[in-house]
């Protein structure tokens, strides 16, 4: 589902009906995030969200107060081979398994990790 403002075209409206994608209206010129969650919770019943965007879009959301709850879940896998930012740079070759052995929160909401490297 698309979520657009008013000011959207007609080609882009009949663009997204060609393909089949179905979309509301939240805001006259720019999207208003929670009129959209409004008219979702109105129109369809939706009352909680599961958001997995980028930083762009969960930046909008928290800014505009409509985060209740951040779950994060981290992996730490020793790999390094991809062409992203990485904690470890390496070589080709199999990643390397890390363990957890310890979780401490510090002050400031602040975690400490401890890994053993198997």
């Amino acid at each position: 589902m698309a979520v657009l403002s008013e000011s959207v075209s007609d080609d882009h409206l009949a663009e997204l009906r060609r393909d089949g994608i179905s979309y509301i209206f939240a805001g006259r010129t720019q999207i208003d995030l929670a009129r959209a969650l409004s008219v979702l919770a109105e129109e369809f019943g939706i009352e909680r969200l599961l958001l997995e965007g980028g930083g762009g879009i969960n930046g909008s959301f928290l800014s505009a107060g409509l985060i209740d709850e951040i779950s994060l879940l981290i992996m730490l896998l020793a790999d390094g081979t991809m062409n992203v930012p990485t904690t470890f740079d390496r070589a080709a070759g199999a990643p390397r398994r890390l363990s957890l052995q310890s979780v401490e929160r510090l002050p400031g909401d602040m975690v400490h990790l401890r890994y053993d490297v198997v």
